[in-house]
């Protein structure tokens, strides 16, 4: 049985190590490239440690790093697949910098004269690793609804099904053996469901979807110059007759004022358009360029509401009122939303539109 948890273990470092490679070489230049190599590598150091002969403190804190960050580097990976530019709360820093000093002292700080702070440093890292891969898998199903590009939707899905959940049992699991003695055959199923799930994604990645990494990932605006694999995509195919009479009948719609319906989602849009779903979403990604659907109503919401901020005439509306009228749920994200295309608060750009 040891000799099987072996060969399953070697097999799931050996996929990691790949993935690894191609990551570190074609995604290197990109934050979201660099915090899922990160995971990658916490998760080989996960593995790698139970079958390695005894070693000293330093080598075990060493290989004990990578591992504590791997619900940080999840969350992290996560917000920058979805969060479309926006920035990592500062909240979740410091979260993060706190879950990693608690599990890094629970392991590796001596508390001869008090064992029970020892003890308690531990219960609490559970908790807060639980709360990190949490936040990761919020991460990934906000806005999956809206998100149009097709392969990062299935990365979407992947991650929060499979590696996600997967991991969220893990941290339970060996908590609870923390009190209970780990039943025979435990460990090399782990390793078993490691090793296929690696190989999983490693197949997916690699081989039948090569790019579904260059499609989900945001650009990395910093870089220089990037590899034939991340560069742009190619223009998208001509529309055919059936694509160019949608693609009218969408223009027309929103000309209309299809974009004020409050909450519309790309499905409601699809059954008053009278079209399939994946057909609409695909048109507004790749032949109008939208990644996501909400941004794409933003854009005709926030062009509505500039003219009606800068009209003389309704200089006496509240600024919630235009907002619910053009379709928004609520002050919040409109505010959030005109600040990104104007730099400017809905109230400081009437403002400078009418000064006192």
């Amino acid at each position: 049985m040891h000799s099987s948890y072996d060969f399953f273990t070697g097999s799931a470092c050996g996929l990691l190590l790949l993935a690894a490679a191609k990551l570190a070489i074609s995604y290197h230049q990109q934050a979201a490239g660099r915090w899922l190599i990160l995971l990658l590598a916490g998760v080989f150091c996960y593995l790698l440690r139970p079958v390695l002969p005894p070693h000293g403190a330093v080598v075990s804190l060493l290989l004990d790093l990578p591992t504590v960050l791997i619900p940080m580097a999840f969350w992290l990976f996560a917000h920058q697949l979805c969060s479309e530019g926006e920035r990592f709360p500062r909240w979740g820093w410091v979260l993060c910098a706190i879950t990693v000093l608690v599990s890094l002292a629970a392991n590796h700080l001596d508390f001869a004269e008090s064992p029970q702070f020892q003890r308690a440093m531990y219960l609490l890292s559970q908790p807060l690793k639980l709360s990190l891969l949490c936040a990761g898998l919020i991460a990934l199903q906000q806005q999956f609804q809206s998100d149009l590009v097709q392969a990062r939707r299935r990365l979407r899905a992947s991650l929060l099904i499979a590696v996600g959940s997967y991991m969220l049992i893990v941290v339970c699991v060996e908590f609870l053996f923390d009190y209970l003695p780990v039943p025979a055959g435990v460990p090399t199923l782990h390793a078993i469901l490691a090793s296929l799930l690696t190989l999983a994604a490693c197949l997916w990645l690699l081989a039948l979807s090569p790019g579904a990494l260059t499609e989900s990932l945001p650009q990395a605006s910093e870089a220089p110059a990037e590899p034939a694999e991340t560069s742009a995509e190619p223009a998208p195919e001509p529309l055919d007759p059936q694509q160019h009479q949608l693609l009218d009948q969408l223009q027309q719609h929103m000309r209309n004022g299809g974009y004020r319906h409050t909450g519309l989602t790309i499905r409601e849009l699809a059954e008053q358009l009278d079209a399939r779903e994946h057909v609409l979403r695909a048109l507004i990604n790749r032949h109008l360029g939208y990644r996501n659907f909400n941004e794409y109503l933003n854009q005709f919401r926030i062009d509505e509401a500039s003219a009606r901020l800068a009209d003389p005439d309704q200089a006496h509306l509240p600024v919630l009122s235009i907002a619910l009228d053009i379709g928004y749920r609520s002050l919040s994200p409109f505010n959030a939303a005109f600040k990104r295309r104007h730099n400017l608060t809905p109230t400081e750009y009437r403002r400078e539109r009418f000064p006192a």
